[in-house]
């Protein structure tokens, strides 16, 4: 018996017995993975991943509990095959549950999280019993389930939001198993969650809120805090759909608080009276005003890794009393030459020290794989000046000149002994470097899908910006009338704070095709703003923070079903794509008086922002040329986010073939055997390659991967599928000749079929259906000449002629 016919047929029927309905078993299902082919990627042929989880009840909850995995194996197989423990640790981490149990049907055997320990082979009628497992649980978690707290464990999620995906159920239990344990020790909840930017913190959020006021443990209103506008009116919207008008954003109305009377308050600490512009004789005023301390239940800190640190914490002082969960796809943490005092270390963002280490985590790697957020191919391409060095006499020496005013600048006007890349386009512009750039980034969205694709280019300053923006409207106005094609709206824009700064384009941008395509910004569109049909974001900025960089990445991850977008490009001029994988540390910098902020380095790490002081230079004249860096795709290696070089990517599919088939001649045989080829190319899917993806970039979509297998891996020469097919016919003519007619046009299809679709075409039941093969009597045809899959094998052995 295979792996669902052993759980249908054995484990289920003992399961029964042992007191665990169809409630207890609950199936997790993930969309088929992404990957990378294409402009815009796709989904991978097939289903996703479905995984069977082992709850447990408790009493008359609406809710049963997932405590394990549970795992069927084929009949035939060891019970024990796959258990290791680095392997089954991680699993319980993933979908937060305590146990891995695995089973043939016979025997079984378990992985603990708890001692992180295996054992077994057990009979399977020996299995735990649903009431003792609710024990077992209950002992080794230490939560007491007739306490009230226990309650929210077992609460369903809310109306309008109960789409289950597996990781967001996992991250609310983790956190609710913190708040019972901390609540029965008597200590004041703090719980921090870490999950990748598109993976749905504001719904986790809305439904940790649903389900603890669903379990009467949210006696108190609910205060749900950003830094953004943006980010407020998003939590608006998914806090709203749940609970209607018990959800109020805060705000001076008639002279009184708009949301005295909600359930869900959503606040900004601007609106709390916690900006920087904030006289510190007023600090917190509409705060102290309007919410006596200890007011709120439950504070959810939006973004973490950045707000809620320096003056902003007067929110978390005055209500220390209550639950503090930290949202963020970066946690923060600080490191620091000295010993901090107490009072500094309660308002740095160090986020580890405050909250503790993350109940739940859920990177985008994970997510891609899930097939929840989009795939991503990196390009990077680096500017020949930026690998040169100029000192302050070489500027000068250039005739340097104020980039606004046209006049002058002097030895005194240079801060700097030396200028290197991470200088240009921000305190020293090169004439010709930003059109250079700007040409070479278009002609790859040229050659990657077209110039109309929505783009966010991250840029220095403001004054950078405003050059993006005209070098890509020019070459987009030259671009359409060289191909008379319409000119549309604000192709190109800047996107800054303030009144004018473009950010009412947003809107359009996200969710019109026809207009606002190109947003130029520097900090403005780094985080909380959600452009699902985004399909590249752009640095033409040198970052250091990796805190930033995920940030500003996270604007592209997202999946767009309408407009079939499944992938986005990432384009580096810069080498900040060196950030991947690296960990989320900052430097401790004491904050500015009276400023809110994170009390990092990262607070510095803004690319210069505005056009202030110092004078901005401009050299005038150095030809600058674009060079490729290569082509890399986003992976993971231990479960951290790595940019594959295309060269390893490849070596890495192909060491996989050559497992399998140390030699050509063997890989054909391997290759028309239906089965072992289908293992092989699970065996590449199950490790997260896409060979189609390879096949694009090496320019062989016209070839099938048997071909580009050969070719790649043995040195054979390469056929299209064309050209392979009519071969197939042309050189078999006489065996055509020499066998039934019927059966002889049957297997000519097949040349055909081969150049429409490869291998696959081959191996559907839909080939049957093919008009001129079952006019010929298709399988009865071919039994003439003795049994089909023997003679299938036989024409697929002189298709696949070497």
């Amino acid at each position: 018996m295979n792996e669902q016919e052993t759980r249908y047929h054995l484990i289920d029927p003992v399961l029964r017995t042992k007191g665990y309905d169809d409630i207890t078993k609950l199936r997790c299902e993930t969309p088929a993975p992404v990957e990378p082919t294409g402009p815009k990627g796709r989904r991978k042929k097939g289903a996703g991943r479905t995984d069977y989880l082992l709850c447990v009840k408790a009493g008359s909850m609406p809710k049963p509990l997932p405590v394990a995995v549970l795992e069927a194996k084929k009949e035939n197989e060891d019970a024990l095959k796959g258990m290791d423990q680095a392997k089954k640790y991680a699993e319980c981490e993933r979908f937060e549950v305590k146990y891995v149990f695995a089973s043939n049907g016979h025997l079984y055997g378990e992985f603990d999280h708890f001692t992180r320990l295996q054992a077994g082979p057990f009979p399977l009628d020996d299995f735990i019993t649903h009431d003792d497992l609710t024990k077992r649980y209950a002992k080794d978690t230490g939560i007491d389930l007739s306490s009230p707290e226990a309650k929210m464990l077992f609460m369903p999620d809310s109306p309008p939001w109960n789409k289950y995906r597996y990781y967001q159920d996992a991250a609310i239990r983790a956190a609710f198993e913190k708040i019972i344990l901390q609540i029965q020790k008597g200590e004041d909840p703090r719980v921090l969650l870490s999950l990748a930017t598109g993976a749905g913190k504001t719904i986790i959020a809305t439904n940790i809120l649903w389900r603890l006021n669903e379990a009467g443990q949210l006696p108190k209103p609910a205060l749900f805090i950003c830094d953004r506008d943006e980010l407020r009116t998003q939590a608006y919207e998914k806090l709203s759909a749940a609970f209607g008008d018990n959800v109020r954003i805060v705000k001076t109305d008639k002279g009184e608080n708009a949301a005295k009377n909600a359930r869900i308050h959503i606040a900004t600490y601007q609106t709390l009276g916690l900006d920087d512009e904030t006289p510190d004789d007023k600090v917190a005023s509409f705060l102290t005003e309007n919410y006596p301390e200890n007011a709120f239940s439950v504070i959810i800190i939006d973004e973490c890794h950045r707000s809620a640190w320096g003056k902003w914490s007067e929110v978390l002082k005055r209500n220390s009393k209550a639950i503090h969960l930290g949202l963020t796809a970066t946690p923060r943490k600080l490191i620091t030459s000295k010993e901090l005092p107490p009072e500094e270390i309660a308002i740095t963002a160090n986020n580890f020290n405050y909250f503790g280490e993350p109940v739940y985590e859920y990177t985008l790697a994970q997510a891609q794989e899930d097939g929840y957020l989009a795939a991503c191919e990196i390009v990077k391409r680096k500017a020949d000046i930026d690998k040169r060095v100029f000192t302050k006499q070489e500027i000068l020496d250039a005739k340097v000149a104020n980039i606004k005013t046209g006049q002058p600048l002097t030895e005194a006007d240079l801060k700097q002994n030396e200028y290197t890349g991470k200088d240009f386009d921000d305190e020293l512009f090169f004439e010709w470097r930003t059109p250079a750039m700007c040409d070479d980034l278009f002609q790859q969205l040229i050659e990657n899908g077209g110039p109309e694709q929505k783009v966010i280019i991250f840029c220095n300053r403001e004054i950078h910006a405003d050059r993006v923006v005209m070098y890509m409207s020019n070459l987009y106005t030259k671009w359409c009338k060289e191909n008379n094609q319409p000119i549309k709206d604000d192709y190109a824009f800047k996107c800054m704070g303030g009144p004018n700064g473009g950010a009412d384009k947003i809107e359009p941008m996200r969710g019109s095709g026809h207009r606002a395509f190109i947003a130029c910004t520097v900090d403005l569109l780094e985080a909380g703003v959600d452009i699902e049909r985004l399909n590249a974001v752009v640095f033409f900025r040198y970052l250091k923070s990796a805190i930033k960089f995920y940030q500003m990445v996270g604007r592209g991850t997202r999946i767009h079903e309408e407009t079939e977008k499944y992938k986005f490009w990432l384009y580096d001029y810069t080498g900040v794509t060196d950030l991947f994988g690296t960990e989320f540390i900052s430097k401790y910098r004491k904050p500015k008086e009276g400023k809110s902020g994170s009390g990092t380095d990262d607070d510095d790490d803004d690319g210069g922002g505005g056009d202030i002081s110092p004078a901005v230079g401009e050299v005038r004249g150095h030809a600058v040329k674009i060079t490729p860096e290569g082509r890399y795709i986003l992976g993971s290696r231990d479960g951290k986010e790595v940019a594959i070089p295309v060269d390893v990517y490849r070596a890495e599919i192909m060491q996989r073939v050559l497992s399998e088939a140390h030699n050509l001649a063997d890989f054909k045989q391997l290759w028309i055997e239906t089965q072992k080829r289908r293992s092989l190319i699970n065996h590449i899917l199950e490790a997260n390659f896409s060979p189609e993806v390879i096949q694009e970039i090496d320019k062989m979509n016209d070839y099938d991967l048997f071909d580009f297998f050969s070719h790649a891996g043995y040195k054979a020469k390469a056929l299209k599928r064309t050209e392979r097919g009519l071969l197939y016919v042309d050189e078999n003519k006489t065996w055509f000749d020499g066998i039934d007619k019927n059966a002889a046009t049957v297997l000519k299809a097949l040349g055909h079929q081969f150049t429409l679709g490869g291998t696959d075409a081959l191996e559907t039941q839909s080939l049957w259906d093919v008009p001129e093969i079952k006019q010929a009597k298709g399988l009865d045809a071919l039994r003439k000449l003795g049994n089909p899959i023997d003679v299938m094998k036989d024409a697929k052995g002189r298709l696949f002629r070497i």
